[in-house]
């Protein structure tokens, strides 16, 4: 960034002419509805069955992770299919469906891109949050050179004010050099 730019032309320069692409919409495509009735279909009729379970024994969900790759959810090329999508809202997609089927089993079968090494720099639960919250991570992750996006599936806010102002900080709008993606629960 130069020193000299406004953020407005550091946005501008990241982002390139908006005439040359589409308006950004939260509208979604055939291929969108179709991964997302996909994913909740797998959410409902294995991981929501066996959560209890897997919870229960507090160990990992390996049966349950070997389905979502049989089906292709669970692998490079299902994860890169959903980094690749344009829009960028596949993986929210995908993650908003596993994390209704149980948050516990959407994290192993999402936490394989991190593993191997796709971009991803962190999955994190937070739990009850006693020790650390939502602002606590974004202050965290605004320092980590290898994080550009973070996106959160929030049940709730224990500190909506918090939570706004460090999402207002210069790394996540002002040098558009990070964006900020957070799906509510619901």
């Amino acid at each position: 960034m130069n020193p000299t730019q406004t953020p407005e032309e550091v946005i501008q320069e990241q982002v390139g002419d908006a005439a040359d692409k589409p308006p950004f919409s939260l509208e979604l495509s055939q291929d969108q509805k179709d991964v997302r009735e996909w994913v909740h279909g797998f959410a409902e009729n294995v991981v929501r069955p066996a959560a209890h379970e897997w919870d229960e024994k507090e160990e990992f969900p390996w049966p349950v992770v070997q389905e979502a790759a049989k089906i292709g959810l669970y692998g490079f090329e299902g994860v890169a299919q959903f980094f690749a999508d344009e829009s960028g809202l596949s993986l929210p997609i995908v993650n908003e469906e596993l994390f209704w089927g149980d948050a516990g089993i959407g994290m192993a079968i999402i936490g394989f891109s991190r593993s191997a090494k796709m971009g991803v720099s962190a999955i994190v639960g937070l739990g009850n949050k006693s020790d650390i919250d939502e602002d606590d991570l974004l202050a965290f992750f605004e320092q980590d050179p290898n994080t550009n996006l973070i996106a959160q599936h929030c049940e709730d806010l224990k500190d909506g004010r918090a939570f706004a102002e460090a999402a207002k900080r210069d790394k996540f709008l002002a040098n558009a050099r990070a964006s900020l993606f957070t799906m509510p629960n619901g």
